[in-house]
């Protein structure tokens, strides 16, 4: 099973593998740095399932859980 963005723990890192989502969703992501190749860590958590922010190409972005589940690790 493929692991995503959504399921790292507080400070881990890991390489994009793919970016998913309907096309729309899946371009808006690669804009904002979401490539694969590119090192994503993830910097904290929303509690009860919020947002969360990523650290991306030197810029930290914030998330909904269903986004960050459309970029496959």
């Amino acid at each position: 099973m493929d692991r995503n963005i959504s399921q790292l723990g507080n400070g881990q890192e890991a390489s994009i593998r793919r970016v998913g989502g309907h096309s729309s969703l899946s371009q808006r992501l690669q804009e904002l740095g979401f490539t694969p190749g590119a090192t994503v860590r993830l910097v904290a958590k929303a509690a009860f399932g919020g947002a969360m922010a990523f650290q991306v190409r030197g810029s930290t972005i914030a998330l909904r859980r269903a986004d960050a589940a459309c970029v496959e690790i």
